[in-house]
């Protein structure tokens, strides 16, 4: 039961050190920040946006790095990601309007 308990615990650590550095990444920008889509006018603020993101595939694929980007057209907040593949620049990509988050690989060329 005691060994039980203790691989528990350094499972539950490892996880919480796993989000701690995969969100530490992340330049800091003012919690309050919003992103409006433009054209309907619906907004969501960096601090919802990151909470969609940290619990969608994309920390299930690698880490946060770089300063958040806004996109007003589309209504969504951009955040890169550290995940190596060949030919692509993948991001983390949460949608104001329906709060979805999802990887867009970015990639270019030929992808295997």
């Amino acid at each position: 039961m005691y060994k039980a308990i203790v691989f528990l615990a350094v499972g539950l650590l490892a996880v919480v050190a796993l989000l701690v550095f995969s969100v530490a990444e992340v330049k800091s920008i003012p919690a309050s920040t919003q992103c409006t889509h433009s054209a309907t006018g619906i907004s969501m603020s960096w601090t919802t946006a990151m909470g969609m993101a940290q619990t969608s595939e994309c920390l299930a694929e690698g880490s946060f790095e770089g300063a958040p980007v806004c996109n007003e057209d589309t209504g969504t907040w951009w955040i890169d990601l550290d995940i190596e593949k060949p030919g692509c620049n993948p991001a983390c990509v949460i949608d104001v309007r329906t709060g979805e988050a999802e990887i867009n690989w970015r990639c270019t060329g030929l992808v295997d």
